[in-house]
């Protein structure tokens, strides 16, 4: 059936009384079906991968051509008239429609006017502005400006700094310098592969048993720690992998211990975050695949729970809950940083500047880190702006109603749709 069918073929189905909520679900599910038929490439990680697989000319224009007769499908649809699912499709819908509207007259720009691909981040392109912005809403599927990112990113060191300081004067240390010494001490670390593997299944056991203190009874397959084959310096901390991608058989949740020294003080939080209830679990609610992913929900859903580490049993030593907020400085740091390189201009001096300045401690990965954050515009700030936002979603569903556990749950269910439609 041609689009131009279709659209007739839409008006036909009101006339003959199909209610809105049937209408509705026929336009997502035929959108769906038709987008893939357009072989739009994903995006990837890397900007500079992104504008060497913008497609011609033609095919972008049939691909706006398709875009805009869902837009004026969609405006025929009557919001009010929806249940509260079928709303969340069409504000999924309607996210992917002004998305890839966005997306179109950047590569159509792009395609009159080439120039070289930057080398150094998106600030370089004439309309850095616009291809960054676009940037920003892939990544964290939310309606957020740059300069929003950026004071979210300022206030979030400056809490993250907070914390830390009052976590070492709980400790008793007398200043900054014996503190940060300290946590170079050998009793931090592990150069025993089978002490760390052992470690993370007490974990395991430990949120399993506290685990219906937040979320409402599921069941969870076995997960399995393991070394990160072929990790290096400029490696993640840690990586999840259901059975269905990965050759062991099994989900498992791999560690960066590329360096034959891992950080004790960093078990709690990653197990969380990979596994049980970040990650795995959120993976164990996937009933159903409606073929999208989106990075703010995911990153921002294993970010949200490692806020909840002592319900769960966790952080019963402050070093443990240190931790924690030693990665989330570094979370937060990288919102400033990133907006300050692709939307700002900011070189690398600079925001190495700004980490020696507000992470102390960690000089080690800051290199790696700001070599991420300029390859990979939009990523990074999934974590901290997803978690930001779906603590937003949860406190509108408590004052509907819902309790912690069922909120959990609506997120849970949810967790293959756009941030922007869940609130």
């Amino acid at each position: 059936m041609s689009r131009t069918i279709f659209i007739f073929f839409f008006g036909i189905l009101c006339v003959v009384g199909l209610s809105q909520n049937e209408h509705l679900k026929k336009v997502y599910d035929d959108y769906n079906r038709e987008y893939n038929t357009l072989n739009v490439p994903a995006t990837e990680l890397s900007y500079q991968a992104n504008f060497a697989n913008i497609q011609s000319k033609e095919e972008l224009e049939e691909q706006e051509q398709f875009v805009k007769g869902y837009v004026d499908v969609l405006s025929k649809i009557e919001v009010l008239n929806l249940k509260q699912e079928d709303r969340i499709l069409y504000k999924h819908l309607k996210y992917e429609l002004s998305h890839h509207t966005q997306r179109l007259a950047l590569e159509k720009e792009w395609k009159t006017s080439y120039k070289e691909v930057p080398l150094n981040g998106l600030h370089d392109l004439k309309n850095y502005k616009d291809w960054y912005t676009y940037y920003v809403k892939h990544f964290t599927s939310v309606e957020i400006s740059p300069e929003q990112v950026f004071k979210m990113g300022a206030e979030e060191v400056k809490k993250a700094q907070g914390k830390i300081s009052e976590l070492r004067i709980k400790l008793a240390y007398k200043d900054e310098q014996s503190f940060y010494a300290d946590l170079e001490s050998a009793r931090f670390f592990s150069s025993s592969k089978q002490e760390i593997l052992e470690a993370f299944e007490r974990i395991d056991n430990t949120v399993r048993k506290n685990l219906d203190k937040m979320f409402e009874p599921v069941m969870i397959p076995e997960i399995k720690a393991m070394e990160w084959p072929g990790a290096d310096a400029s490696t993640p901390p840690g990586i999840y992998l259901s059975k269905d991608e990965n050759p062991y058989k099994v989900d498992v949740f791999q560690f960066n211990f590329s360096t034959g020294r891992y950080n004790l003080r960093c078990m709690d939080w990653l197990y969380m975050h990979e596994a049980i209830p970040g990650h795995h679990l959120q993976h164990s609610y996937r009933k159903s695949d409606n073929g999208y992913f989106y990075f703010g929900n995911v990153e921002g859903w294993a970010c949200y729970i490692e806020d909840l580490g002592e319900s769960m049993g966790l952080y019963t030593d402050p070093y443990k809950l240190l931790g924690k907020e030693e990665w989330n400085l570094v979370r937060s740091a990288r919102l400033v940083m990133e907006v300050g390189i692709h939307y700002y201009g900011w070189t690398f001096e600079k925001a190495m500047s700004y980490w020696k300045e507000n992470i102390k401690g960690q000089d080690q990965i800051a290199e790696r880190e700001i070599k991420r954050i300029t390859r990979w515009p939009g990523q990074s700030l999934c974590y901290k702006v997803g978690a930001l936002t779906i603590q937003k979603i949860i406190a509108q569903k408590r004052k509907e109603g819902m309790s912690l556990q069922q909120a959990h749950t609506f997120l849970l269910e949810h967790s293959q749709f756009p941030l922007e439609a869940l609130l």
